[in-house]
């Protein structure tokens, strides 16, 4: 949408959100559509009003039946609790300065750009992404097909229901895929597929901002590890051994999967591994963090 002129990353908030939300600034500064692209906007993981009481403990709580209160409670997410909650967010660091990871940040963005083109989040993304790449199996709304040919999330070995994330949410943890639909996508990020999307997938790789060490869900990563530095792009993990460098992103979800997409474009290699278990029973998403070990360490040898 940039480069399409629709949108600019140094515009701010207010030039696209209703005139009556209140959006947070720093000193004089306002929030950009690029820090919360690279999450330096200083917003919580979560806004404070988004199943509080659950989301505060959600690595110290890992029953089924906690989990399915989290499914349940975050299904219920207006966009007018949205705008509260982020009315209701104090900033303490200049934008732009420092990384904090913000599932929050990435579900505003994504619902300022449906607001820009007049349509749904799922309606934008068929629209711009999936129907460019041949994802046919990707969506946040599935076909009656689709769900049954679903995987089941769980955690402890129990099944949990399908999350159906509140819509105003499921920009940040919504979107249901295969591995076969995200080949195809490292396939364009890596230039093995061209489309009119290279010169966005491309910018989108950028390093942007150093991210002090911090990844996905603000997991705090040795400093040590195999003498990396870990970056930010846009909506991307940067990892580089400062001779090439490997993108990624993971997934945790409440609904009992965890994920991890990896790749480097440099020498045409990635990796999707989808795992329809909780990470902390099968730790798939954490790779891209701590990886100088074990299966770990082979993917990245294999990466690198």
């Amino acid at each position: 949408m940039v480069n399409d002129g629709l949108v600019k990353l140094d515009d701010p908030l207010q030039k696209y959100l209703p005139s009556n939300v209140t959006i947070p600034k720093y000193s004089i500064q306002n929030m950009t559509l690029e820090n919360l692209a690279t999450h330096t906007a200083g917003l919580p993981e979560f806004p404070d009003n988004f199943c509080k009481d659950y989301w505060n403990n959600f690595d110290l709580n890992h029953t089924t039946e906690y989990r399915m209160k989290i499914i349940e409670c975050s299904q219920k997410y207006l966009p007018s609790e949205l705008y509260q909650g982020l009315a209701n967010t104090s900033i303490s660091t200049e934008f732009g300065s420092k990384f904090g990871y913000s599932s929050f940040g990435m579900g505003l963005l994504d619902n300022i750009l449906a607001l820009k083109s007049n349509m749904s989040y799922d309606d934008l993304l068929e629209k711009k992404v999936l129907s460019m790449l041949g994802m046919v199996n990707t969506s946040i709304t599935l076909t009656e097909e689709q769900k049954s040919d679903l995987a089941v999330g769980h955690i402890n070995g129990d099944e949990l229901p399908m999350w159906n994330l509140a819509p105003v949410m499921t920009p940040s943890g919504g979107i249901y895929s295969t591995a076969n639909d995200m080949l195809k996508f490292v396939s364009v990020n890596i230039g093995l597929i061209k489309t009119k999307l290279d010169a966005a997938m491309q910018e989108s790789h950028l390093i942007r901002h150093y991210n002090g060490f911090l990844g996905p869900n603000n997991v705090q990563v040795s400093d040590n590890n195999s003498g990396e530095g870990f970056y930010v792009g846009l909506g991307r993990m940067i990892n580089t051994n400062y001779g090439s460098e490997v993108v990624w992103h993971n997934g945790i979800t409440a609904d009992g999967f965890n994920s991890i997409i990896a790749f480097n474009p440099s020498t045409h290699k990635g990796i999707v591994l989808l795992s329809s278990a909780d990470h902390k029973d099968i730790d798939i998403a954490n790779i891209g963090l701590l990886h100088k070990e074990g299966f770990a360490n082979l993917i990245w040898n294999l990466l690198y």
